[in-house]
């Protein structure tokens, strides 16, 4: 069905620039590879310094330490847990096998070099420049909108989380097949014949943001309100038949995607009773929409550790003018139905993180705009170089053609600003936490890693102990505590008592963290650490064994298990232990050549020569 659109702007404006944009338009539509190529270029100059970006934060786990990616014959078990599997982490509620095989594909190209991830993510986000320009076009029936709203985009600093840290693969993954999905069923409601089929197509393309990323949901919805503000001429009875065919296929895909994320993680949702919605749960979601709304007018002070408060998000302004502005935009959805639609699209993309249940650990992200901010680029596009021509044809470029211009001209260089000085706080951790603690002073998780720092890189004893009890005071103020957070802070205080020599004391710390989340192999695998050296082996080799059952891909925990073994004399459990670890990472070539003495000393020679060569890479 044709937007109620000009296809440019020649019909809409006479005497106010007209020809401008007239010959504007016609040369972006002559050159739209050339027009592309010069927006790549742009998000190039933006995000270049990323490329100097190291592996921080959760990459270095996800990557660096995921034996599903450093070892090439465990692909299979990529797909068969949640992102977390690897550390055995029980009711993760993430499913995106699609960017821990990213990972491991990459890793198999360029191995642990961190130059090549940002350079693949930075390919793929200018990739999805280019599509949204595609995507604005059709939308919007005007080139110069178009490329106006994708360089916004492009340059918007809500981003930098995205692109410029690895950890946000699956936003560039899921936003890409999202925006290419929308691109397709936009051709497909244009298309004469074969309607249905070219849906099909356009919801096979949206099946791979799904399993990016849970976001991807929310596409059924947009569909839906794009017929919502673009109803058909049919009575309701043939719209319901026609066009509920056509939205068929997207169901299906989200079908698929719920079927598998059901038989892999056993649940489809965090929250036990999802239509069970409280007024703290509603309350909240509203704060959320007006913060996230603040940061997209107001990209400051950015961090990926930023806290959110409900009271004082509530007493903003923010949440209330955003609902009032979606208020309208239903109301006016006859008069601007295009408008309308690009207003609504910013909530509905939105959906999927503004329920606190489903959230983790923060639960207001730079990252969650990434797809939803694209709706209102191409708003603020559209009444520049559309609306505002066709409204006030009789004025003279002057006096509202060069001010807007001038405005977006500002607006994008001061996010370009921003973006390009944003992407370097993710240069290396130390980087990353020294600026993030400058924004987020009271982020507790931040605390716990600055103990860590403080602990092991400085020796400072006190001043680590003082950041675990901060973030413990932190955690529990939050709307929601974490309790990873609160089991990280307990072990950090348990390994400074043990370090300043308070044995006791660190035992009660670790058993504490164990109460608090038994299924964690940290506590144990520290408690083994502890017994260890003072020879009592057997009570040793038992919280390694703890640690071994939380995590059996727990490489550290499993040869100190086999090293246990060895003390009692149990050679053949010792052998087992080094064997797994060996399995799980075949470039321990120590855990080799611990086997081999283990079955040498069991009196296996043939097997003890077996694993003497691998030790040595034959």
């Amino acid at each position: 069905m044709a937007i109620t659109i000009p296809h440019d702007t020649r019909g809409a404006v006479a005497g106010w620039g007209s020809a401008v944009f007239r010959r504007s338009n016609e040369r972006l539509r002559q050159y739209p590879r050339l027009a592309a190529a010069a927006l790549v270029l742009v998000t190039f100059a933006a995000y270049g310094g990323s490329l100097a970006n190291t592996f921080v934060y959760d990459d270095e786990y996800q990557v660096l330490q995921n034996p599903f990616v450093v070892n090439p014959h465990l692909w299979r078990r990529i797909f068969t847990g949640s992102v977390w599997s690897f550390q055995a982490v029980i009711g993760d509620n993430f499913y995106r096998p699609l960017q821990i095989f990213s990972y491991w594909l990459l890793y198999r190209l360029a191995g642990p070099d961190p130059a090549a991830f940002h350079l693949a993510q930075l390919l793929l986000y200018s990739l999805a420049v280019a599509l949204l320009y595609r995507l604005g076009s059709t939308l919007l029936r005007s080139e110069l909108a178009a490329f106006a709203a994708a360089l916004l985009w492009a340059l918007h600093p809500l981003h930098v989380e995205a692109v410029a840290w690895i950890g946000g693969w699956p936003e560039v993954g899921f936003g890409l097949f999202y925006l290419l999905a929308f691109l397709l069923f936009l051709r497909a409601e244009g298309s004469e014949g074969g309607k249905l089929a070219r849906h099909g197509l356009a919801a096979l393309a949206y099946l791979p943001a799904l399993f990016f990323k849970e976001m991807a949901v929310s596409l059924p919805l947009m569909i839906l309100a794009y017929w919502f503000c673009f109803p058909s001429e049919s009575s309701w009875i043939i719209l319901l038949r026609k066009r509920g065919l056509h939205w068929v296929p997207y169901l299906a895909s989200v079908a698929i995607y719920l079927a598998v994320r059901q038989r892999v993680l056993g649940h489809l949702v965090r929250a036990q009773h999802l239509w069970k919605v409280s007024s703290s749960v509603v309350a909240a979601s509203v704060a959320l929409l007006g913060q996230h709304t603040r940061l997209f007018f107001w990209p400051a002070h950015l961090s990926a550790f930023r806290n959110f408060d409900l009271g004082p998000s509530l007493r903003s302004p923010w949440p209330w003018v955003t609902l009032a502005v979606l208020a309208a935009a239903v109301l006016l959805r006859k008069r601007q139905p295009l408008l309308s639609f690009l207003v609504l699209w910013w909530p509905i993309a939105l959906l999927p993180c503004l329920d606190i249940r489903q959230l983790s650990n923060p639960l207001l992200a730079d990252r969650f705009s990434y797809v939803p901010s694209v709706g209102l680029c191409l708003a603020a596009a559209w009444v520049v170089f559309v609306e505002l021509p066709r409204r006030l044809p009789r004025l003279r470029p002057a006096r509202v053609l060069v001010p807007a211009l001038g405005g977006l001209a500002v607006v994008a260089l001061l996010w370009a600003t921003e973006t390009a000085r944003a992407a370097r706080q993710w240069r290396d951790n130390e980087t990353l936490i020294h600026y993030s603690l400058a924004q987020s002073p009271d982020a507790a998780t931040l605390h716990i890693v600055q103990g860590w720092i403080l602990e092991y890189r400085k020796g400072d004893l006190d001043g680590a102990a003082r950041e675990f009890e901060t973030a413990l005071q932190l955690n529990q103020a939050n709307l929601r505590p974490m309790s990873d957070v609160t089991y990280d802070a307990t072990v950090g205080l348990g390994q400074v008592a043990y370090r300043k020599g308070k044995r006791e004391e660190a035992v009660r710390e670790f058993k504490k963290a164990i109460q608090l989340m038994p299924n964690e192999t940290e506590a144990y695998q520290v408690l083994g650490s502890m017994y260890f050296p003072g020879g009592d082996y057997a009570t040793a080799a038992a919280e390694f064994t703890q640690a071994v059952r939380c995590d059996p891909l727990n490489v550290a925990a499993r040869f100190m298990l086999g090293t246990c073994w060895m003390k009692l004399g149990k050679f053949r459990e010792a052998a087992e232990q080094f064997r797994a670890a060996a399995a799980t990472d075949p470039t321990y070539r120590q855990a080799y050549a611990a086997e081999a003495r283990a079955l040498e000393a069991a009196g296996d020679a043939a097997g003890a020569d077996a694993a003497r060569r691998l030790a040595h890479g034959d």
